[in-house]
């Protein structure tokens, strides 16, 4: 965000895209009514390291002659010391005063006068191409003249000619024609009003009422962009409360298990087994995770903050699908070190009905890096895989037969894909002998012939 200092006579702005300071004077102002904005922008120019600062003259303002002393004295003093380049002075009236500050300036930096804020950024960005540069103080007639054109010549004229000049140049790689080509744009985009409409609505823009540290403008641009974010962001906040308070202020839960995955889940089955074997009032979850997929079915931000939501209240348990679990490698705990366990509590079904699954961290970034890739979720996140270690951990018991998978009270969302589902320990987890009690419990009912009876009714 922009940050702003605003007053009656002066309005200062921290341009963050340009890195510019804009100082635009209102009217008459003196003594503490000038300095005091004068050295807010000082000090903008200090702390954001800005090489430009610009002053807009075009109200015409009045300084006294003791201000503009100060200003020799004091103000370009401090803007020299916080490593200001140059000074753009944006005037279209020839102002007398505008040239006084330049005698003023001396050597201590560059000063330029520009005719709106649009020819400063040009004039100052090292990144703007030459013809931009040298025809930022062209004006409408003098563009229209260098086309060939009257001065009273329609846009459909203007566009015309545009492109009959530009398409000799237009495709080639050598640097006169690109040079020519961008020569041609530079001046069409004045000729045609676009320069100066730019201009002026960054005129009336400055003159716009504020509003916690942004103009109106800005404002109703904003509303008009991100209100469905917004709305959603209220629902999803407004779910994972509802989350949080039904686990936190629930004292009675004895464990919990978070099912994700992008499928739906009657948790009838898994509560019942954990109340079989003597664990009070079981929480069982669920986050309705998406993740890539051939589908085209996009990433789902509810679902992702229901994930975050009950994974932080520490569950004992996770139960995800074979698409989903690739990704989130992170949250398994290595189980490894209760493998013996676990065997020994399951049943000989269950033994030969479930599969050991194992993953390193480096196949977990690559899957990682697809995720982010597919979402565009920020490459300074990707990550190279070979920076981590390759040797495989048992993050889960993987169940593959839909019967059993049926048992769970689970349903895929996907239209092409069979639900497989696999059960590991939560990183958070500390209770190792309570996990390994409710992972064989949820295991070894799913394979057992006859189901709790209100799980056979529900499904």
């Amino acid at each position: 965000m922009n940050e702003v200092f605003d007053s009656e006579q002066f309005n200062v702005e921290y341009k963050k895209d340009d890195n510019i300071v804009l100082v635009v004077l209102k009217g008459k102002a003196t003594r503490d009514n000038y300095r005091t904005p004068m050295m807010h922008a000082a000090d903008m120019v200090l702390r954001h390291s800005c090489k430009v600062m610009a002053v807009d003259f075009k109200a015409n303002p009045e300084l006294s002659e003791k201000d503009l002393n100060w200003s020799k004295k004091v103000l370009f003093a401090n803007l020299k010391k916080s490593g200001l380049e140059t000074l753009a002075l944006i005037d279209d009236n020839d102002l007398e005063i505008v040239q006084a500050i330049r005698v003023f300036c001396g050597n201590r930096f560059k000063t330029i006068v520009c005719k709106t804020y649009e020819e400063v950024k040009l004039r100052t960005d090292p990144s703007a191409s030459e013809a931009d540069t040298k025809y930022a103080s062209m004006t409408r007639e003098q563009a229209l003249e260098y086309m060939g054109l009257s001065k009273d010549a329609d846009i459909k004229e203007i566009d015309d000619r545009f492109w009959q000049m530009s398409k000799k140049y237009r495709g080639k790689d050598d640097a006169e024609s690109k040079a020519m080509e961008d020569e041609i744009s530079a001046v069409y985009d004045i000729a045609s009003g676009r320069r100066d409409i730019r201009s002026k609505e960054e005129e009336q823009r400055q003159n716009e009422p504020m509003y916690f540290g942004r103009y109106k403008s800005d404002w109703k641009t904003i509303i008009h962009y991100n209100w469905k974010n917004w709305l959603l962001g209220a629902v999803v906040g407004i779910s994972i409360l509802v989350i949080l308070i039904g686990y936190l202020f629930n004292s009675k839960y004895e464990c919990s298990v978070l099912v994700f995955g992008h499928m739906y889940l009657d948790n009838t089955y898994m509560r019942e087994a954990l109340e079989e074997q003597g664990l009070k009032n079981p929480y069982v979850g669920l986050a309705d995770v998406v993740v890539p997929n051939d589908e085209n079915i996009p990433l789902d931000q509810m679902g992702n903050e229901a994930f975050n939501a009950q994974f932080y209240t520490n569950p004992d348990v996770l139960i995800s699908d074979r698409i989903a679990y690739k990704y989130y490698f992170n949250v398994f705990k290595d189980l490894g070190p209760l493998y013996d366990q676990i065997m020994a509590g399951l049943s000989d079904e269950a033994k030969a009905g479930v599969k050991p699954i194992y993953m390193s961290e480096r196949e977990s970034v690559r899957y990682k890096n697809d995720m982010y890739l597919e979402y565009g979720l920020g490459d300074e996140d990707i990550r190279n895989p070979a920076e981590f270690p390759d040797d495989p951990v048992l993050i889960g018991f993987e169940i593959t037969d839909q019967d059993v998978v049926t048992n769970y009270g689970v349903e895929a969302k996907w239209m092409s894909r069979q639900t497989t589902l696999m059960v590991g320990q939560c990183i958070n987890s500390t209770d190792d002998e309570r996990t390994v009690k409710m992972i064989t419990a949820i295991i070894n009912a799913a394979f057992a012939k006859e189901m709790p009876e209100s799980a056979a009714e529900s499904t």
